[in-house]
C-alpha cells in the first residue's frame, strides 16, 4: 500500500514539474545542477550570466560521496536550506509527518519542514496529507462540538494538573488495558502510561511516579468525578505522606469536548504508529506517542508543549539538526561528525566568491591575496575552532 502511495505521490510531482518547473526537480536534473554548480565554481576566466546564476543561487554540500544542493549562505554560521529532488522528496515529507504522529492540522511544523527544504513548497504536503490513509481517517473521526467554555486559568506550572484514563479493553495488549493521561493544565506537557485497571491505587502509583520526576501540583483535576480522584488523592497520601495536594471541582459538562478530543488525538496518533510499525504492542507505542504529542505545535500556548516545558524543542539526535539523512547515515562516531563538519567548512572556504571578484575587479587581485595570507587566513580556523568547540558541548550535553 505504501508503495502505491509513493507511486502516485511520484506521479503526481512530475506531471506538475511538466507544467511548472520553478521548484520540482527531476534525480537527473538534480544532478546536472550540481556539475554545472561546480564548473561554474571552477572556471577562472570569464563565466556566463546563468553560471554567475547558479553561483548566487546555490552551493554544493558535499560528505564522502553524497552531495546536495544548498542555498547560498550569507555567512559560514548560517543555516543550511537544502534542495530536494522529487524522487527523495516522498521519503522526506512521511518522516517529517510521522514525527508529528501524522497530525493533519500541524500546519506550524509543515513550515518548520518548509524552513529546512526551500523547494518543498506547501502544495507537496497537502498532496502527500490527501494520498495518507490515516490523515483521511482522522478527518472523518466526528468531531464534539458544544458551548466554548471559558478555559481553567492557571499561571505556573504544576499549578493544575489532569488525569484521565482511555479504555483500551477492546484491544488489550499483554495485561494493559487502559492508559492514563496526566496533562500539566499551563505547558499541557503529557505523560502516558499503560495500566492493568482503573483502581486508585494503580493511578495513584503511576502519578506518584511523575510526581517525584516533575513535581506535584497543587490542584488535582479530572473528569472521572470528584470522588475517583478523591481516592487518588488518598492513595498517593499513603505512599507519599508529606505530600498535600486537593481536588479541583468537576468540569462542565460542555467543556468535556476539548478532554475528548485531546484522547481522541492520542489514540489516532497511536493507531498510526501501530499501522506504521507493523505491531499491536501499544503498551510501548504510547512512549513514542507521548514525544510525538509534546513534540507537536499546539496553538493554545504558541509552542510545543516539550518547549513549554524544557525552553528548547525536543530533538531527536541528528535527525533533528539540518544535515539529510544521507549524511547522517554515514556518520557512527564523534569523530565521524568531526571529519564531516571539517570537510564542509573546508568547502566551505573554497575561494569561489574571490574568483568571481577577480573577474569584476582585477585591478584588486594582489591586495586580496596579499590580505589573505597575512590576515584573514587566521579569522576562519578560530571561527572553525568555536564550531567544533560548540558541537562538543552540544553532544556532551
Amino acid at each position: 500500500m505504501s508503495e502505491s502511495i509513493e507511486l502516485k505521490f511520484r506521479e503526481e510531482l512530475l506531471s506538475r514539474y511538466e507544467k511548472c518547473s520553478k521548484y520540482l526537480i527531476p534525480k537527473d536534473a538534480y544532478f546536472q545542477m550540481i556539475e554545472d554548480i561546480r564548473r561554474a565554481s571552477e572556471r577562472k576566466n570569464a563565466k556566463s550570466r546563468h553560471e554567475y546564476y547558479l553561483m548566487s543561487k546555490y552551493e554544493v554540500l558535499q560528505c564522502g560521496n553524497v552531495e546536495k544542493i544548498i542555498k547560498t549562505r550569507q555567512t559560514l554560521g548560517s543555516t543550511r536550506v537544502y534542495y530536494v529532488s522529487i524522487e527523495d522528496t516522498f521519503d522526506i515529507v512521511k518522516r517529517a509527518h510521522v514525527a508529528t504522529g501524522r497530525s493533519w492540522q500541524s500546519r506550524h511544523n509543515d513550515k518548520e519542514l518548509q524552513v529546512k527544504y526551500d523547494n518543498i513548497q506547501r502544495d507537496t504536503i497537502e498532496l502527500f496529507k490527501s494520498l495518507c490513509l490515516e490523515c483521511q481517517k482522522k478527518r472523518k473521526r466526528p468531531m464534539t462540538k458544544g458551548v466554548v467554555v471559558k478555559p481553567i486559568p492557571s499561571t505556573e506550572f504544576s499549578s493544575r494538573g489532569q488525569v484521565d484514563l482511555i479504555d483500551m479493553q477492546s484491544m488489550s495488549c499483554r495485561t494493559f488495558k487502559w492508559i492514563m493521561v496526566f496533562q500539566d493544565h499551563l505547558t499541557k506537557f503529557c505523560v502516558l502510561r499503560p495500566l492493568t485497571s482503573k483502581r486508585a491505587a494503580e493511578v495513584a502509583f503511576q502519578l506518584a511516579d511523575i510526581f517525584l520526576l516533575l513535581g506535584a501540583p497543587v490542584i488535582l483535576q479530572s473528569d472521572n468525578g470528584s470522588e475517583f480522584t478523591a481516592r487518588i488523592i488518598t492513595e498517593l497520601r499513603s505512599l507519599w505522606p508529606e505530600l498535600s495536594i486537593v481536588h479541583g471541582k468537576p468540569r462542565h459538562p460542555q467543556s468535556q469536548g476539548s478532554v475528548e478530543r485531546a484522547n481522541g488525538d492520542i489514540k489516532d496518533m497511536l493507531v498510526a504508529w501501530m499501522a506504521d510499525n507493523n505491531s499491536t504492542d501499544w503498551a510501548t507505542g504510547i512512549k513514542f506517542v507521548q514525544f510525538s504529542k509534546n513534540s507537536v505545535y499546539h496553538a493554545g500556548i504558541k509552542r510545543s508543549p516539550y518547549a513549554a516545558m524544557f525552553g528548547v524543542n525536543a530533538r531527536v539526535g541528528l535527525t533533528s539538526t539540518s544535515l539529510p539523512q544521507e549524511i547522517i547515515s554515514c556518520l557512527q562516531s564523534e569523530q565521524d561528525l568531526i571529519t564531516m563538519l571539517q570537510q564542509q567548512e573546508t568547502d566551505a572556504n573554497e575561494p569561489e566568491s574571490e574568483a568571481e571578484a577577480d573577474v569584476n575587479e582585477p585591478e584588486r587581485e594582489p591586495p586580496k591575496a596579499e590580505m589573505n595570507e597575512s590576515e584573514q587566513e587566521p579569522e576562519p580556523l578560530s571561527q572553525h575552532q568555536r564550531n567544533l568547540d560548540q558541537l562538543h558541548n552540544n553532544i556532551s550535553s
